[in-house]
């Protein structure tokens, strides 16, 4: 019980004050909860892919991506899976969801696919597990159901899925039978992400009390915002006057939005990235998607780094646009970050002023390739965005991912909001 006590006491000195005192005093502490007002960005590292988990200050849900599969590749490509190998990625999604998700609320209310990748929505293969169902197979967003109810999934593709040539591999195949079965049975909607509107998210508990809050979608297949009402524009060629080789790749096509609380945003853009070699050395100004993006979103205080932090990602241009205080690099496998793209996210010549980066996971090879890593602020384990009530200031908690006792390893700031 006295122990209990001085938690408590220490999460009500963080809450008001954010010393650093008070800050260091939950170190090896669980994370304190969810409050209401706040605005929590989970950024869960199972070392297979992309999951963000957000509770919006009236908690409501969001699901950005479910990791990918069990494997990604042979050794050493592989990052060590999080917090072990005893069970699917997907499960220690939900798992971790579960734990963090506000009392009294019972399902996600939104998942988001940024786009159709393995790493970020799970891979179907011969010995993929089956839905308690029967209907489909089980990985990464097909999975988290499985545990946690899906109110509405909102994808690049809904309901033809054939853009820019039809999508039938044996993941979106399923996919679809798990949209399909979900919507019978459970109810669940499904909707077309689309460019430019800031209504196809709300929160859904209380928003009179939260006026202040929006997500603004930026990007998907290629059509962007304009910045003006909810108008989009269309950055990419009809598909057909494309020759084979010009047909933009899967990330390219990738969901983008920013969520504002406030003085505070944070800018999401799966693996939005250049198709390697094509601006560098066949300059055609449509490929250059993330250029568009970043002229349109502004400066944001925290970003998540676009397709792991890639060598391909992460522009010139998309960084001196965001200038973000804090950049997270959700990491899967080696070369993540890469050095070219860490020289590009700590230069101050893009952008000055000071920036914390921070990686969820770090493998040896990598650390000696890029080696301006060592500078990251943490390079192992969850990390936590956590936006005070008013959206005025922020601090990020960086947390133990060898278990599921969600303790807290780091805290940083407070940051004020820009």
């Amino acid at each position: 019980m006295k122990g209990m006590k001085q938690i408590a006491v220490a999460i009500a000195l963080v809450a008001t004050c954010g010393t650093a005192a008070a800050q260091q005093s939950i170190v090896g502490q669980p994370l304190p909860k969810w409050s209401a007002g706040e605005l929590d960005i989970y950024h869960i590292n199972t070392g297979r892919g992309d999951a963000q988990f957000m509770i919006f200050p009236d908690g409501t849900t969001m699901l950005e991506d479910a990791s990918g599969p069990t494997e990604v590749g042979p050794p050493p490509f592989l990052l060590p899976a999080k917090p072990n190998a005893s069970r699917p990625p997907a499960e220690w999604v939900a798992r971790f969801i579960q734990q963090v998700m506000p009392k009294g609320i019972g399902k996600i209310d939104y998942a988001v696919l940024s786009h159709f990748h393995g790493d970020h929505m799970g891979v179907i293969t011969k010995d993929s597990p089956e839905s308690k169902s029967g209907a489909y197979k089980l990985s990464g967003i097909t999975a988290i159901p499985e545990f946690i109810p899906i109110a509405k999934i909102v994808d690049r593709g809904w309901p033809t899925y054939d853009y820019p040539t039809p999508l039938e591999n044996p993941t979106m195949v399923n996919y679809r039978k798990f949209l399909d079965w979900q919507i019978a049975n459970k109810g669940l909607q499904v909707e077309r992400f689309k460019a430019g509107r800031n209504d196809e998210f709300v929160l859904l508990h209380d928003p009179k009390r939260f006026p202040t809050f929006e997500i603004r979608n930026l990007a998907v297949n290629g059509i962007v915002w304009t910045g003006t009402n909810s108008d989009s524009r269309n950055t990419i060629p009809p598909i057909g006057t494309l020759a084979r080789k010009d047909i933009p790749l899967e990330n390219n096509l990738s969901i983008v939005f920013r969520v504002t609380y406030g003085k505070f945003d944070y800018y999401t853009g799966g693996d939005l990235s250049n198709k390697p070699g094509e601006v560098e050395f066949q300059p055609a100004p449509w490929k250059d998607i993330e250029s568009v993006v970043g002229k349109v979103c502004g400066p944001v205080d925290v970003m998540k780094a676009n397709h792991h932090g890639s060598w391909d990602a992460n522009s010139i241009s998309l960084l001196s646009d965001l200038r973000p205080r804090v950049i997270v690099v959700d990491s899967r496998a080696d070369g993540h970050p890469a050095q070219n793209t860490y020289e590009r996210m700590a230069s101050k010549r893009i952008w000055p002023g000071e920036r914390d980066i921070f990686i969820t996971n770090l493998s040896p090879a990598t650390f000696a390739t890029t080696y301006r890593s060592k500078d990251a602020k943490s390079t192992q384990g969850h990390v936590v965005i956590r936006v005070a009530p008013g959206g005025a200031s922020y601090r990020v908690f960086v947390l133990d991912d060898s278990d599921e006792q969600l303790r807290v390893k780091a805290v940083f700031g407070p940051y004020a909001s820009h």
